[in-house]
């Protein structure tokens, strides 16, 4: 369990570290999006096309953001 800024709902709460699909130069993947255990919950219970799209649509404003 880990404590931090959620990067669905920008609240500072527990929850769970995944990867960003980012590899590194050494291979390995960052464990740097943090989504807190509240958005976990309320994304399980959409249809996995509307958890698809969003997840799409968080990517692509990162890679957008990334590039400026």
């Amino acid at each position: 369990m880990d404590i931090g800024e959620c990067g669905v709902c920008g609240q500072w709460a527990s929850g769970t570290r995944f990867p960003s699909g980012n590899r590194r130069p050494n291979g390995t993947t960052p464990m740097d999006n943090f989504v807190c255990y509240r958005c976990q919950e309320e994304a399980s219970r959409l249809p996995g096309r509307l958890v698809r799209l969003a997840v799409w649509q968080e990517r692509a404003r990162d890679t957008a953001g990334s590039m400026i």
